[in-house]
């Protein structure tokens, strides 16, 4: 809803607040000052829109997108860095997400593990009084926290390596990193730099200041990464490449190189895959399946396991050289390709998926009352409906936007919710978990029917149709 109204005002330069709030916020008749007061809540602190002079919403001038995309200036970037201990590097220890802007600044720090438990010399390297202090909190809270500073913002790694495991934090919050992430090797190479090696935070430094930084601390590996990637946008930005467009077009010259010789498939159907929420899966020669992900981008995120990278963790080498066949399913949502992403990978236990076991996860979520949301379908035809029924089951199912199918919606919305309990199955808890995070994270931004106000199916079926109507305009 926010981005739609960011949306609606710069297509409709100079919008009244009034106006702004019967066509995004469905206000019948509204009062003008109820009105300013509700848009102003939402805007006041969006720097792609203004208020000015005149009482009209404006676009910001620095905020115009370009061939699509916002400029690399004005994107809301986050340095998102991992520190590991230096006799093990694959063990993680602090993490920090620091906004670039004008300055760096940190948006979140935690230890992931106790420091007090860290030899004598390595506290003495990595501690200070500007380091956040170590808490002693569920783990998944201390995840919940970094993944949180990510929302709305474009997360930059150092490597590869870091995004995966900055990846399987966020599992472990219950919560799912998009794939807007960018590579820092990406920007040097779009910004013709020679590339570090090895792609260290002291080879960056060194090759975008000219000297070695002053690493005394954890606090200060975080500031020293966000420093780099301010630099490259700043570098990118006077090279011409002004919005993330550029830069993925970039990215995809680059990727044109590859030698993709021996597989089924090719460059092409990389770079024609559609650039929306889908699920995808990497197979071997003898069909089994290597590797199922879901994206919120489908391009995108299959470009990135052949983008040029200095890397070659185990899992990206095995994927490139032992790929054979690739397979792709669009989806109309983020949330559709969470499920299926889930329900493919429990089939078919592919080979180098690594994420953490939802069903075996302990803990507890509060669940939604009886409701269904209403989100896109891939096809344009179609409307995608999620029913929770609390605490027993999800459902997804598809519609006709015209709802020629409205009997068979109605037989199955009394199954499904008006029927009695419904029978247990070993997936219900992991998608309920999955499908509820998700909803609970975007709730004032979806179009939700609460059936657990609703006394029957028809009258179920007539609120779908009504909220159907309001809310597909803004997909």
């Amino acid at each position: 809803m926010h981005d739609a109204m960011v949306a609606y005002v710069r297509a409709h330069d100079g919008v009244s607040s009034a106006v702004l709030a019967r066509e995004i916020l469905k206000f019948k008749n509204p009062d003008e000052k109820l009105a300013h007061a509700a848009i102003l809540a939402i805007l006041s602190k969006d720097r792609r829109c203004s208020f000015g002079s005149d009482n009209l919403w404006h676009a910001s001038a620095l905020a115009v997108p370009q061939q699509g995309g916002y400029t690399l200036a004005e994107t809301p970037w986050a340095a998102a860095y991992l520190l590991a201990l230096p006799n093990n590097p694959k063990a993680a220890v602090y993490a920090s997400v620091w906004s670039v802007a004008e300055a760096p600044q940190l948006l979140a720090g935690r230890w992931l593990e106790d420091p007090s438990a860290l030899p004598f010399e390595e506290q003495e390297l990595l501690r200070s009084v500007r380091d956040a202090p170590f808490e002693d909190e569920p783990r998944e809270r201390k995840a919940g926290v970094l993944t949180a500073a990510c929302e709305k913002r474009r997360p930059v790694f150092l490597s590869w390596r870091q995004q995966s495991a900055f990846g399987l934090l966020a599992q472990e919050a219950g919560a799912f990193l998009d794939d807007s992430a960018v590579l820092v090797s990406t920007m040097f190479v779009c910004a013709k730099l020679p590339l570090p090696r090895p792609l260290t935070l002291d080879a960056c430094h060194k090759v975008l200041f000219g000297t070695s930084p002053q690493l005394t601390y954890a606090y200060k590996h975080g500031e020293c990464f966000a420093k780099c990637v301010q630099e490259l946008v700043r570098l990118l930005t006077e090279q011409g490449l002004g919005d993330i467009a550029h830069l993925e077009a970039q990215e995809r010259t680059d990727l044109a190189g590859v030698d993709f010789s021996g597989k089924e498939f090719s460059y092409d159907d990389i770079a024609a895959a559609p650039a929306a929420p889908g699920v995808y899966g990497f197979k071997a020669k003898n069909d089994a399946y290597l590797y199922i992900g879901k994206a919120s981008n489908l391009r995108r995120r299959l470009m990135s396991y052949f983008r040029d990278s200095e890397e070659s963790p185990e899992k990206l080498s095995r994927l490139r050289a032992e790929s054979h066949k690739l397979v792709t399913h669009e989806c109309g949502s983020e949330l559709e390709g969470l499920i299926y992403e889930y329900r493919l990978i429990r089939k078919h236990a592919p080979l180098l998926n690594t994420q953490l076991a939802i069903a075996e996860r302990k803990g507890a979520f509060l669940p939604l009352d009886d409701c269904i949301v209403l989100l896109p379908h891939a096809e344009k035809e179609k409307g995608m409906s999620f029913w929770f029924r609390k605490n027993q089951k999800i459902l997804l199912r598809p519609f006709f936007s015209d709802f020629r199918d409205v009997p068979a919606m109605e037989t199955e919305l009394d199954k499904f919710f008006f029927s009695g309990a419904l029978p247990p199955s070993p997936d219900d808890f992991p998608e309920q978990e999955i499908a509820t995070r998700w909803v609970k994270q975007r709730k004032d931004e979806l179009c939700i029917v609460w059936v657990s106000r609703s006394s029957s199916a028809p009258e179920v079926c007539e609120m779908i149709r009504a909220y159907w109507k309001d809310c597909s305009n803004n997909f």
